[in-house]
This record gives C-alpha cells, sequence and structure tokens, in this order.
C-alpha cells in the first residue's frame, strides 16, 4: 500500500467514524490507562496548587508528566 492508498483509508475510516452516533463515539474514542498512585487511592484535595504540584512532586512517577518541568523550582 502506497502512502496515497494509506491517507485515502484513513480519510475513509474518518468518515465512517463520523457516522457513528456520537457517544458511541465518545465511548470508543477514549482508552483508559492506569496511572499509578493516583488512581490507586482515594480523592485528594489540595489547599494551594503549590500544595498540589508538591505532592505530585514527591509522590508520582515521573513518566506520568507531573513532574516540575525546571529541578530549579525542585521542594527537595
Amino acid at each position: 500500500m502506497n502512502q496515497d492508498e494509506s491517507d485515502d483509508e484513513w480519510k475513509a475510516q474518518c468518515r465512517r467514524q463520523l457516522e457513528r452516533p456520537t457517544l458511541d463515539r465518545i465511548k470508543y474514542g477514549f482508552a483508559w490507562v492506569h496511572k499509578p498512585v493516583l488512581d490507586d487511592g482515594a480523592s485528594r484535595a489540595f489547599d494551594s496548587m503549590v500544595d498540589y504540584r508538591q505532592w505530585c512532586h514527591e509522590n508520582l512517577p515521573s513518566y506520568l508528566g507531573y513532574r516540575l518541568a525546571s529541578t530549579d523550582h525542585a521542594y527537595e
């Protein structure tokens, strides 16, 4: 299959998906992924965004992307 055929098939698939009812598109359009720590505990509330960011930095695996962008602002 060349690039043009691949593009045409992708566009045809998009058109077919648009024919589905909206609730079906929502239901099948998202994939749930388990996020360690976030999905494992009870709900949490924080007094400030700083408290939330500190908790994320200290408790979440770095691959989830909730870490600080710069180590200059680390809470350690």
